[in-house]
């Protein structure tokens, strides 16, 4: 075998353990942390104008993150690790802007994902936390995540903007 045939089966055989072995790519996340402890979530983000278009068009970094939250609130009842629903709450600025405390029963988020439909799974890394243990256990599963595109845009936005936290 040639150098050259040998580059290329090794360029080959990468790319292909790189696909299998990331098959799903993160194209619409934002930068978040997001972590979890008996049935309570946390999402925190960088952003301190979550006002500010999130991917250049209408839809705003706040409804992508409200968004996210329906999505894996969905995806945990879904496989039966939650029942009832999930109390989240919400950090911009890096966790110094409490933007409030948000309940998403199963039932509504099977609802929003009836009504949007479910698009391709993105990669997310939620931390696992258990009793007082100082760092959390990281896992990444696919979620999949809201069809929010043409039409539905503003009615997410209009969702979004009246799904009001409880605190």
């Amino acid at each position: 075998m040639k150098t050259w045939q040998s580059f290329l089966a090794l360029g080959i055989a990468t790319s292909a353990v790189c696909t299998i072995a990331n098959p799903l790519q993160a194209s619409t996340a934002l930068p978040m942390t997001l972590s979890t402890s008996e049935g309570y979530y946390t999402m925190r983000v960088p952003d301190t104008n979550t006002t500010k278009s999130a991917y250049g068009g209408r839809l705003r970094v706040y409804d992508v993150h409200v968004a996210k939250m329906f999505e894996v609130t969905h995806r945990v009842c879904a496989t039966g690790r939650l029942s009832g629903g999930a109390n989240w709450t919400y950090f911009a600025g890096s966790g110094a802007i409490n933007m409030g405390n948000f309940y998403i029963s199963c039932a509504l988020a099977n609802d929003i994902a009836t009504a949007y439909g479910l698009g391709n799974p993105e990669r997310t890394t939620i931390l696992h936390f258990a009793g007082e243990e100082p760092e959390g256990d990281p896992r990444t599963e696919g979620v999949p995540i809201l069809n929010i595109t043409g039409g539905k845009i503003d009615r997410w936005m209009t969702f979004s903007r009246n799904f009001k936290p409880s605190r």
